[in-house]
């Protein structure tokens, strides 16, 4: 009986850490990470940015992480016209009602500079004959400016 239960403990935590995408994952992955304040691997987006305004294929990986520290994962494709967005949130325990997954097609990637921030939105985004837009980004200007230097 012991032994049975040690066996689902240790199940229980391989499958609980399987589950999980923690941020060290996620920079060894090259993903661009959003801690509710500082994003980190900026200039992968940066890149992207600038492909998507060339009109040269790409694709990145947002890791937006909670105060929890739960992940939603937006993986953007871009194929020369239009940018495919899809949203996992299966490794986020505090999704509540929304969905697990959800797949749109967006026309545009618009920055908006504010005072104090960027904000990067995606429009005409089209989910189940609905278009509308999707707030990806916001980052600091002050943060990018040291990211330039």
């Amino acid at each position: 009986m012991r032994k049975l239960l040690y066996l689902f403990w240790i199940l229980g935590i391989l499958l609980v850490s399987a589950c999980s995408y923690d941020s060290e994952k996620a920079v060894k992955n090259g993903d661009v990470i959003n801690m509710n304040g500082p994003v980190y691997n900026f200039s992968s987006f940066e890149l992207f940015l600038d492909n998507v305004e060339v009109g040269q294929s790409d694709s990145v990986r947002i890791a937006n992480y909670t105060l929890e520290g739960e992940p939603t994962l937006y993986n953007l494709t871009f194929d020369g016209s239009s940018i495919d967005l899809k949203i996992d949130r299966s490794k986020n325990n505090n999704r509540g009602n929304d969905p697990v997954k959800v797949n749109m097609t967006c026309t545009d990637l618009v920055t908006e500079a504010g005072q104090q921030v960027l904000t990067y939105t995606l429009e005409g985004c089209n989910q189940d004959s609905v278009v509308e837009d999707f707030m990806l980004l916001t980052v600091l200007k002050e943060q990018v400016e040291e990211h330039e230097h």
